[in-house]
């Protein structure tokens, strides 16, 4: 399992619409991180990239995407500093492909 969903569930007290709603929340700023971080890395704006690492692992985070919120985290850290971009773009694909495969699993468990 890539997401775990227990602190959601906890949050929420196990309301299914909710946890639906984030569900397909998550599923927009997939999106919007698919489209702008590959563009960002294009054109080396790691600013901006530290910036979108932040808010993606928050998203991750409420997902129970611990392992890609910690690359995030790294992702973050390392762009703000401009320190060992040829570790950007794994980080970056990593993050959209665990992300993808999550969505699908939660697609499995809360269609």
């Amino acid at each position: 399992m890539i997401t775990d969903l227990d602190y959601l569930k906890t949050m929420s007290g196990g309301d299914a619409k909710f946890i639906r709603e984030m569900i397909d929340l998550f599923r927009e700023q997939v999106n919007e991180y698919k489209e702008l971080m590959p563009e960002l890395l294009r054109k080396k704006d790691y600013d901006s990239l530290s910036k979108m690492a932040h808010k993606a692992k928050s998203s991750v985070a409420v997902m129970g995407m611990k392992h890609v919120s910690n690359q995030l985290k790294d992702l973050e850290i390392l762009a703000h500093k401009g320190e060992e971009v040829d570790r950007y773009e794994t980080l970056v694909d990593e993050f959209l492909q665990q992300s993808e495969l999550a969505l699908l699993e939660l697609e499995k468990s809360y269609s």
